[in-house]
């Protein structure tokens, strides 16, 4: 039962208006190869331009630009993964590896009873992220949010390493996120 409020459509994940778009791009494809399909067909139909959309921003509406920045290549992919019934989620995650250093968003996806991490942006290794929190979308995984008042960020450092040299990505393999 947990699962099915990462099949319904969110505000940022409109997966009911993407529907003839995911059947269009990804008609028969299931499990890992739809998986891998929809990151690569997300990676290739975006560009990455930060300061390219708003917080408002959802998954229709990046696609309709063609752009946008992590949080909008996770709600995309997100999307078209509801739309063929896969569970799907946003994570929000330290990504060692990433330049510059921030948050960084990233969609997981349900399949044969794992949370496999897809990364669209292809921007650092999944191996090397941590899970901060999940959601259905940014909705749910907000850095900061504020009710009722006014809030001015002065300043903001994200730092995460690792340990050792970072892997090697490769999109073709599943990883689950730590």
């Amino acid at each position: 039962m947990e699962l099915i409020r990462y099949v319904r459509p969110s505000r940022y994940a409109e997966s009911d208006r993407l529907l003839p778009t995911s059947y269009a791009e990804f008609g028969g494809l299931h499990g890992e190869e739809l998986l891998q399909a929809v990151r690569n067909w997300v990676h290739d139909e975006l560009r990455y331009v930060s300061g390219s959309s708003r917080g408002t921003d959802g998954a229709v509406e990046t696609l309709l630009h063609r752009k946008g920045v992590c949080r909008d290549f996770a709600h995309l992919a997100i999307a078209l993964l509801r739309s063929k019934d896969i569970p799907s989620r946003l994570a929000a995650v330290y990504a060692p590896g990433l330049s510059p250093m921030d948050f960084h968003a990233v969609a997981e996806a349900h399949i044969d009873g794992t949370w496999y991490v897809i990364d669209p942006t292809g921007l650092a290794p999944r191996e090397s992220m941590l899970r901060i929190t999940a959601g259905r979308d940014s909705s749910d995984t907000a850095f900061l949010s504020t009710v009722g008042g006014s809030l001015s960020l002065k300043s903001l450092k994200v730092t995460a390493v690792v340990a050792d040299e970072l892997p090697d990505e490769d999109p073709a393999k599943l990883v689950v996120l730590r």
